[in-house]
């Protein structure tokens, strides 16, 4: 059974038919990029999923459970996180503030032991912790976000285009550690305009334009598929 199975997806808002039947899924532990243009309908699926958008029809299963009528805070405490574009954060919070509102669910013991984890993996973090989040670099602010998605200990992370805005040498830093995320075999669905890096370090992917799933396959077949290059990787 995948983690998750969205099928005939349909998602609208102010008129615009944003998501026009998709079918997606993930398995356990698996890396998914979710690749196009913008205006194509991968952030919109990633809030309909997450609870944030309603769903005019169709069906997303996570665990084999439909969850279009679980409000987001509940999604989250069962084990889906989301690191938003544009990334979310309280500007005059702490960084710290920030990183424990991930865990505002939670109620067990693991929440100091966790938050030490997050700074082992973000040094830079640990250094800023009393610094407003709203006055820390783009690539900070990213770590932030992402910090704080994994406070919530999810199974399920939704990475939602965490390269925008980056100089290449921070989205080679924050690419590192989602993949050092993911060998702890957390699940993960990309979505990235940054087409050759997402494929590069997910297993699967698809390509969605105009609200439609127009290609699915193997990353690496992905990579080497003409349409792909032509379209997305500049070649």
């Amino acid at each position: 059974m995948n983690l998750l199975e969205i099928s005939d997806l349909h998602v609208s808002y102010d008129g615009i038919k944003a998501v026009r039947g998709i079918d997606l899924s993930l398995e356990e532990g698996e890396i998914v990029s979710l690749i196009g243009a913008n205006g194509a309908g991968k952030s919109t699926t990633l809030k309909a999923v997450c609870g944030i958008t309603p769903v005019h029809s169709g069906s997303i299963l996570f665990e084999g459970e439909d969850i279009r009528s679980i409000p987001p805070h509940m999604l989250v405490k069962r084990g889906i996180s989301l690191v938003p574009e544009g990334r979310g954060l309280f500007g005059r919070s702490t960084v710290e503030e920030n990183l424990k509102m991930g865990a505002y669910s939670r109620r067990d013991k693991g929440i100091a032991d966790d938050l030490e984890k997050i700074y082992a993996l973000f040094p830079r973090l640990l250094e800023r912790r009393s610094q407003a989040a709203g006055t820390l670099s783009g690539g900070e602010q990213q770590m932030v976000s992402l910090g704080r998605a994994l406070m919530a200990r999810p199974r399920l992370l939704f990475l939602d285009e965490p390269s925008m805005g980056l100089a290449p040498i921070m989205v080679q830093k924050i690419f590192e550690i989602i993949r050092t995320v993911a060998s702890t075999g957390m699940t993960i669905l990309l979505v990235e305009q940054n087409a050759k890096i997402a494929l590069s370090m997910s297993q699967r992917g698809y390509v969605m334009e105009s609200g439609k799933i127009t290609l699915s396959d193997a990353s690496s077949a992905l990579l080497e598929n003409p349409q792909v290059k032509a379209a997305y990787l500049g070649q």
